[in-house]
């Protein structure tokens, strides 16, 4: 088995724990945070004055709880800012590599296409997968074979591309 194949049999087998990734990062991206930032400041700042308390003072935060429960909001503002840079340049990724395997299965032979799908993005069993096609185990076999085979033919072009275009070729 050539070093490319290796690849591909590898990114088949990953592909489902990629897509529970994706969707795990996608969650929390779009999840919101706990505690308002304005509540936060406020509990910190002026938890030991009542509302009436606050309002004589003309609303103003001017002591030093104020200025550490700022920081900390921006400290807050500042990490979660960098959660979020990691989790989409990770999510880059991620979907690159996914959107790219299905489509290259897209491109195989309905046959090929159909075991890939049922072998590796759906994970089902071999007695499945020729139950649901309607196969033999060697029909099935030699399907998967063909299709790892074209797949790897595939990322073999696009490392090639890839490898020309870094040496300006």
């Amino acid at each position: 088995m050539t070093d490319i194949t290796k690849k591909v049999v590898g990114l088949l087998k990953s592909y489902p724990a990629k897509k529970r990734r994706i969707e795990q990062l996608l969650y929390e991206m779009g999840s919101k945070q706990i505690i308002d930032e304005n509540e936060l400041i406020g509990s910190m700042a002026l938890g030991a004055h009542t509302e009436s308390q606050r309002y004589q003072n003309g609303g103003h935060l001017s002591d030093r709880t104020a200025a550490i429960a700022l920081h900390y909001n921006n400290v807050r503002i500042h990490m979660e800012g960098d959660i979020a840079s990691d989790i989409r340049s990770e999510l880059r990724v991620l979907i690159k590599d996914v959107d790219r395997l299905e489509y290259y299965v897209s491109l195989l032979g309905k046959n090929e296409a159909d075991v890939i799908r049922l072998l590796y993005f759906e994970g089902k069993h071999w007695a499945d997968t020729e139950e649901c096609l309607n196969i033999s185990e060697r029909t099935l076999f030699r399907l998967r074979k063909s299709a790892i085979k074209e797949l790897a033919s595939m990322y073999e072009l696009l490392q090639s591309v890839g490898n020309a275009e870094n040496t300006g070729s």
